[in-house]
């Protein structure tokens, strides 16, 4: 609780951003799903209420016991058409070769910060940059995760290019939803389940590093 509490009392300060305009197609890198949903979920559902083609890709593996499946978490969150694509990868060359061909063409990719690339979120998050860089297109966007953590030699969040985006009330009702369907557990380790990871963590705004 303690991280969470600094990044309450920081996110007062940081500049306000919105939805980014004009995306028509998004991929979400997700590591695994119940991340997206907590650092991301109230932009799906924004980006799903814009009419926004979503593609989700989570790794090669069922939920969590007792969560739902992946394809009722997404349509709790108000994006029953978002495109799930698994990521069946077995090094980071194979992933980033499956993320550039996902990211030609979208206008937006999302995968979450993490600065330990040993991690399954480290290496989502390296992959997607890599398959951006490779691709010149389109910007990557990274959503903050409590309890992702960073690298050993102690590079810490970038929060110098940190930005808060409001969730619309709409937004944060299915996250709500979303998170209580997923029976999400607390990234931070802990076992709180459901709505309070994202009451007590998140609540009515995300944290996006630009």
């Amino acid at each position: 609780m303690e991280q969470a509490g600094r990044v309450d009392g920081l996110s007062a300060c940081l500049p306000v951003a919105g939805v980014p305009e004009g995306v028509r197609d998004a991929v979400v890198v997700a590591a695994p799903l119940d991340a997206a949903v907590v650092g991301f979920g109230g932009c799906m559902a924004m980006l799903a209420a814009s009419g926004v083609r979503l593609r989700v890709v989570v790794p090669d593996a069922g939920p969590a016991p007792h969560a739902a499946p992946p394809r009722e978490v997404l349509a709790f969150l108000g994006a029953p058409q978002a495109e799930l694509e698994w990521l069946e990868a077995t090094g980071c060359d194979e992933a980033v070769r499956h993320l550039s061909l996902l990211v030609s063409g979208a206008d937006l990719c999302a995968a979450p910060w993490c600065g330990d690339r040993g991690t399954a979120a480290g290496a989502a998050r390296w992959a997607a940059l890599l398959a951006c860089s490779l691709r010149l297109r389109p910007p990557l966007v990274e959503y903050w995760v409590p309890g992702h953590c960073a690298a050993s030699q102690g590079c810490g969040e970038p929060w110098q290019r940190a930005s808060r985006v409001s969730l619309s009330p709409g937004a944060e009702r299915l996250k709500r939803r979303a998170l209580c369907a997923g029976r999400v557990a607390d990234p931070a380790g802990g076992r709180n389940g459901g709505a309070s990871v994202g009451d007590t963590r998140l609540g009515s705004r995300e944290i996006l590093f630009l």
